[in-house]
């Protein structure tokens, strides 16, 4: 009867357990299927490869492509040090002061990396998401050694940073130009091309996107999507709002906007700032969706309970949590990472703030 490993840390007792079998000479030569792996041990796939990494830094066994693994050698041998446990995520904001949709991938994050063996540490620096981090992510990265550096929603300069001195990193969040780190992101680009066909459809032509005044990636490829969405139709034309992320500075820029040319459909990012918008319209006597259409690029649960309810795009949680949890622990374990962007594609939720420009109503009714 097979050695059943606890939770409380499921990837060391797992290894443990496997290092031990090999020793004993319960196979010879040649391990199991990881299916067959998994089945014996109650394990998942992730757990027992983090637990077949940690063998063959060892020297234990060896992994080829399409094959099984080869065991190397069956006594202790020479223990390599034993690589860090602790997995990092580098964030803009102290937990605390995140999102929801932030918080859910912190808890999903730390659940999985658990199970695998390693302890989620959250760290906020407004110094290393700055302009110029480079001595701040010296010190930071000195005090605090990681087996893996998870950055989220960062800049180009902190990306820039983390690649050229080849740490081990991935992204949560879009990468910039010229980076080549693994990522896992939400495909905005697709997004934004979505959002202009839900309004050009219904014939708007004036169309904007409000954003925040930062340069993140992801909104880059949002306007890149609007724009590439917009293109083919005669007459439409796309403007791009920046604020300054306050309630003020939005109902600022709104009624600048409607004194200069109100467009009829809007696409905001982020939920509050949604929220924002559509209270900041009422204020200002404009009338959503009869006069002005909105669409939110994001989604948190607080939407449910605006009124009228806001059109929107929701993201699978779990999926995107999984994706980075194997992800980073692939970065962890010293495997090359392909440096490319994972994209998910967001699901549209219709909703009552997106209607037919005014004068064509009657018509498709």
């Amino acid at each position: 009867m097979h050695s059943v490993p606890q939770r409380s840390t499921l990837a060391q007792d797992l290894t443990r357990i496997l290092r031990e079998e090999i020793r004993r000479g319960v196979w010879h030569e040649i391990l199991p299927s990881e299916a067959e792996l998994c089945r014996s041990y109650r394990v998942s796939r992730m757990t027992l490869r983090v637990a077949l990494q940690t063998l063959a830094h060892d020297g234990v066994v060896k992994s080829s492509q399409g094959q099984r693994r080869r065991i190397l050698r069956k006594g202790p041998g020479r223990r390599l040090p034993r690589p860090n446990s602790r997995i990092v995520l580098l964030a803009p904001d102290p937990v605390e002061r995140m999102a929801p949709f932030g918080l859910y991938v912190v808890d999903g994050m730390r659940e999985q990396l658990a199970a695998a063996g390693f302890e989620l540490e959250v760290h906020a620096s407004r110094a290393c998401f700055s302009e110029s981090p480079e001595a701040a992510l010296q010190r930071f990265t000195r005090e605090k050694p990681a087996a893996a550096w998870a950055l989220l929603n960062s800049t180009a300069p902190l990306q820039r940073w983390f690649m050229q001195q080849g740490l081990p990193c991935m992204l949560v969040g879009a990468r910039h130009p010229g980076i080549e780190l693994p990522s896992v992101a939400t495909d905005y680009y697709s997004l934004g091309r979505h959002a202009a066909g839900h309004f050009l459809r219904r014939h708007h032509r004036h169309l904007a996107v409000l954003l925040d005044s930062e340069r993140k990636a992801g909104h880059a490829s949002t306007l890149a999507g609007f724009q590439a969405g917009c293109h083919p139709v005669d007459g439409a034309v796309m403007r791009v709002i920046r604020h300054d992320s306050t309630p003020q500075g939005i109902t600022s820029c709104l009624t600048q906007m409607l004194e200069e040319s109100p467009p009829t459909g809007i696409l905001v990012a982020f939920p509050r700032f949604a929220l924002a918008v559509v209270s900041s319209l009422a204020c200002l006597g404009v009338r959503v969706p009869q006069d002005i259409s909105i669409i939110a690029r994001d989604s948190e649960q607080f939407l449910d309970f605006l009124m009228p309810p806001i059109a929107h795009y929701v993201i699978d949680v779990p999926l995107f949590v999984r994706k980075i949890s194997r992800t980073v622990l692939l970065v962890a374990s010293g495997a090359p990472a392909p440096a490319r962007d994972q994209l998910l594609l967001p699901t549209f939720v219709p909703g009552a703030t997106l209607d037919q420009v005014p004068g064509h109503r009657s018509a498709a009714r």
